[in-house]
C-alpha cells in the first residue's frame, strides 16, 4: 500500500490561441497543462527529466491519459490545475489531476507543491476537467521500461 506525499497547484490563464471554432479551450490543449504540471511538480522534488536521466538512466514518459470534460472553460478564464502521484510501482507511475475554475485571489499566487492534506479543495461547480496519467519509466538510451528506483520513488509516495 502506498500514499500521497504532495501534490502541485498552478495557476494557467487561458489563452486565445488554446481555444477552438466554438471559443472553449481544446481538448488537445489539456495534455499540454497535465502534462506541465507534472513536470513542474516532479522538478520541485529535485526530479526534472535532467535530473533524472543523470541519476537513473531513465525519465517519465506519458503512455495512457484518460481525461473526463465536466464544462467548457473559455478565453482569459483562470484555471487551477493540480496533480499528484497516485501509485509508483515497478516501472509505472500514477498520477491524478483536476482542473477547475480559480475565483480566487490570483494577487500573490506563486505555483506551488504542497502536502497532499493541503491540496486546493474544488468547489462544486468548479471542476473543468479530471484525469489520470499512466507514466513509464524508460531508459533514455534502450527505450525500454526500467524499475523506478526507490530513491525517486520514496520523494513522490510514502511506501507502508
Amino acid at each position: 500500500m502506498s500514499r500521497t506525499k504532495t501534490g502541485y497547484a498552478s495557476l494557467v490563464r487561458v489563452r486565445f490561441n488554446e481555444c477552438d471554432p466554438l471559443g472553449h479551450v481544446n481538448n488537445a490543449v489539456y495534455l499540454n497543462y497535465l502534462e506541465q504540471v507534472a513536470i513542474d511538480h516532479a522538478s520541485s522534488l529535485g526530479w526534472s527529466g535532467n535530473e533524472l536521466s543523470a541519476f537513473a538512466g531513465a525519465v517519465f514518459v506519458a503512455r495512457k491519459h484518460e481525461i473526463t470534460y465536466h464544462q467548457p472553460a473559455f478565453e482569459n478564464d483562470w484555471l487551477l490545475v493540480c496533480t499528484w502521484p497516485t501509485e509508483m510501482r515497478g516501472a509505472r507511475g500514477m498520477r491524478s489531476y483536476t482542473v477547475s475554475r480559480f475565483n480566487g485571489d490570483r494577487a500573490g499566487w506563486v505555483d506551488r507543491r504542497l502536502p497532499f492534506a493541503e491540496m486546493p479543495v474544488i468547489e462544486k461547480g468548479d471542476l473543468v476537467v479530471s484525469a489520470q496519467t499512466e507514466w513509464a519509466f524508460m531508459n533514455v538510451t534502450t527505450g525500454r521500461p526500467v524499475r523506478i528506483p526507490a530513491e525517486v520513488a520514496r520523494d513522490f509516495i510514502e511506501m507502508e
